[in-house]
């Protein structure tokens, strides 16, 4: 499932009891579980969103990044890589909402506990 966020830039970057990403078209993405963020040197970073520590100087080199292609891939599994070759990965929880998407006029996106995914239209 392609999540429609090509070409959108990433605005802002914020860690509170989850990562939270926003783009320059008023999309805004929550992961809530634990993520493993790809850098282009070959590196793989695991972080748990709510202690990003490890991950936190990687992560903020996404703001002004473009994303290259967003989609939910198998079960519940998100993947976003942006142009600066970076991906993102968050993969289902058993037991919790791994992530969750909120576009403009209402759509939204979530990966429901195991991995089924619940899509609003908004309108």
């Amino acid at each position: 499932m392609n999540l429609d966020l090509r070409g959108q830039t990433v605005t802002r970057i914020c860690f509170d009891a989850a990562l939270t990403v926003l783009t320059s078209e008023d999309c805004e993405l929550r992961v809530e579980t634990e993520a493993v963020l790809h850098v282009p040197d070959g590196d793989h970073v695991s972080f748990d969103p709510e202690s990003p520590d490890v991950a936190a100087p990687h992560l903020v080199r996404l703001s002004g990044d473009v994303i290259a292609e967003a989609e939910v891939e198998g079960v519940g599994n998100l993947v976003i890589e942006f142009q600066s070759g970076m991906k993102l990965t968050v993969r289902p929880d058993d037991d919790y909402e791994a992530w969750g998407l909120v576009g403009p006029k209402g759509r939204r996106v979530t990966c429901m506990p195991g991995g089924e995914i619940a899509v609003w239209s908004g309108e």
